[in-house]
């Protein structure tokens, strides 16, 4: 077996560079339990000793996740890239202590993902090449937004459009079973019957009131219902399980496989959605997806940050088997979330940002997440 050159494959250095998109409180949108004027990330920027700089995308506001740089840098400074599982695992063990839901984990997520870039670069290879080899040469995207909106000019009405280029859309849900069923009622008929349509209620609801909720729009021929109960209400998600009427999916606020494990196993949801910019990166997406097949559940990548995170998910759906069907009688392919809002950390952080042409993504081939870091970008949106 060849080695691997340490001057190539050691971590010289790692930068963190805070990103973030003010959209001010007039222009604020979001979900059930709140709006954001706001957006932002941290782009965490590996270098390695031979030059090569691999980037991924750490969730949260900025200044989440760097309190944690040094203290990860200590065991991270100097090592090999292809170790980052061990690595991973050595921090997680050793800070027991900690849990998985905080900075510390988003940090780790953002490593794992540049990491899985710089191999690639290095070895000339994409990253889904890298975490199980290329399933499928496009991807499926639903378009993801039908955000409640601060001004009433700005709500559900205005941003249904947009949803033409795509075959499936989300739309927001979450105040109400009287506001559920209007805002799905408009929804189909502005969009048609072909249009499939999922809806999120981004867990601000009980079980009685998710319950009241599905009875109320299940006619309209709904998808998956999003983050019906509390990420945290597992328990809540079992006793849905036999009284669902529309297939659920969650993920998007879960840490590590372990989490997605307490709710697959039992078979509690049928969609698993993890982020990889939270959830353990490439490493983790890629158990959670092991843990679908396992359980044959539907894997579909949350998405709500930059440009970064969307190449990531796209190299995930890419290396995520059709199994128990084969590729070409797959009757429902594993999704991947694309945000329709006015984002600009996801369309201009990028030198040629990942868009989708009659509703899939061609998956990149260059090596590494398969995209360019605009560096001009990254200063131009850092929090001033």
């Amino acid at each position: 077996m060849t080695a691997v050159p340490d001057s190539a494959a050691r971590i010289a250095r790692i930068t963190l560079h805070p990103v973030l998109h003010v959209m001010g409180e007039a222009g604020a949108y979001g979900m059930a339990r709140g709006l954001v004027a706001a957006r932002g990330a941290t782009i965490v920027e590996v270098e390695t000793k031979g030059g090569v700089s691999g980037f991924g995308e750490a969730w949260g506001p900025p200044g989440f996740v760097a309190p944690y740089l040094d203290f990860v840098a200590a065991d991270w400074n100097g090592a090999r890239l292809v170790d980052h599982g061990a690595l991973f695992h050595r921090i997680l063990a050793r800070n027991y202590h900690f849990g998985t839901q905080n900075g510390l984990m988003a940090l780790l997520s953002g490593l794992d993902m540049a990491v899985h870039d710089a191999l690639g670069k290095e070895s000339g290879l994409p990253a889904h090449a890298l975490i199980g080899g290329r399933a499928r040469d496009r991807v499926p995207v639903y378009g993801s937004g039908g955000y409640f909106t601060a001004d009433p000019a700005l709500g559900l009405a205005v941003q249904l459009p947009r949803f033409r280029d795509f075959a499936a859309c989300k739309i927001k849900i979450g105040r109400g079973v009287a506001d559920d069923v209007a805002r799905v009622r408009m929804t189909r008929e502005a969009l048609g019957s072909e249009m499939r349509i999922a809806v999120d209620a981004n867990g601000n609801y009980g079980i009685d009131q998710v319950l009241a909720s599905m009875r109320a729009i299940a006619g309209f021929g709904i998808d998956w219902y999003e983050e019906p109960l509390s990420p945290l209400d597992e328990e809540g998600y079992r006793a849905l399980l036999p009284r669902r009427e529309i297939p659920v999916a969650t993920g998007e606020a879960l840490y590590t496989a372990f989490a997605f494990d307490r709710l697959l196993a039992p078979r509690a949801i049928d969609i698993a959605q993890p982020d990889l910019a939270l959830c353990g990166g490439l490493s983790q997406g890629r158990l959670i997806g092991q843990l679908c097949t396992l359980r044959h559940a539907r894997l579909s990548p949350h998405v709500w940050g930059t440009g970064l995170g969307l190449a990531a998910a796209v190299q995930l759906v890419a290396a995520q088997p059709a199994y128990p069907a084969v590729l070409d009688s797959e009757a429902d392919p594993p999704w991947v979330e694309y945000d329709i809002a006015e984002n600009p950390l996801q369309d201009d952080l990028l030198v040629n940002p990942l868009r989708p042409v009659g509703g899939h993504i061609a998956v990149p081939d260059a090596p590494g997440l398969g995209v360019e870091v605009d560096r001009a970008a990254l200063e131009r949106f850092r929090p001033r």
